[in-house]
């Protein structure tokens, strides 16, 4: 143990200051990214409730009935169709208000995504600077006269492998990570969609099959989400 923490700590001299700001870039893209998926998951299991509770509503059902209904539902998607129903209720078009608190949701959704690529695109960055910094100490150690200069070579050489690495090592995770949140949350636009479908096909009869219910909701939306409060509900 007294070795492992010895050969850290050399580790970490070697690589130079650069190596703490690399580390904290990591906590960032873990942290975000823990965070986001934590979010997109309950979202998606709240969002398959939603998505059953709709299919049972018999059709014709009144928009109170199936605001009634959603009551009894948490998550955000239920929050959204909640806003939704109210919406049209004050007389806005059904397309349109699916649309906007749609977009609203995604948004919502997504807030962590930019920072996770940030994170991901600086960790390396901080190693390129590493090298080049590491690289300039070689330099100098070279065309230095005077002192020991093949120890400084050494260590100029080592921090800029060590940052190099450590930067790109850092950045991996948060490329797949980053992948990984857009898919869960693609998944979360179909299921959107879905209960977008089910919930118009549920109050209006004309619309039973799912082509009709397209066409009177209009252009499926890229999508978006309500506010921190309804998600966290």
């Amino acid at each position: 143990m007294l070795d492992f923490l010895q050969n850290t700590f050399s580790y970490w001299q070697a690589g130079g200051p650069l190596l703490l700001l690399i580390a904290l870039a990591c906590v960032g893209i873990w942290t975000c990214f823990i965070r986001s998926c934590c979010l997109l998951a309950r979202t998606m299991r709240e969002g398959a409730e939603v998505e059953t509770a709709l299919e049972k509503l018999p059709a014709g059902s009144s928009l109170h009935t199936l605001q009634a209904e959603l009551e009894k539902l948490c998550g955000g998607i239920a929050v959204m169709l909640r806003m939704v129903m109210h919406d049209i209720i004050l007389g806005a078009q059904p397309a349109e208000a699916f649309d906007s608190r749609q977009a609203e949701c995604i948004r919502i959704l997504q807030r962590d995504f930019i920072l996770v690529a940030a994170f991901t695109a600086v960790a390396p960055l901080l190693g390129l600077l590493g090298t080049v910094i590491g690289m300039i100490e070689t330099f100098d150690a070279v065309a230095s006269v005077t002192g020991n200069t093949g120890s400084r070579v050494a260590g100029g050489i080592s921090q800029a492998l060590i940052t190099t690495q450590f930067g790109l090592v850092v950045a991996l995770p948060g490329v797949f990570g980053l992948a990984r949140l857009h898919r869960m949350e693609r998944h979360i636009e179909v299921l959107m969609a879905t209960c977008r479908v089910h919930a118009i096909a549920a109050v209006m009869p004309s619309s039973n099959s799912p082509v009709g219910a397209v066409q009177t909701l209009g252009p499926s939306p890229p999508g978006n989400f309500p506010t921190h409060k309804g998600l966290r509900r």
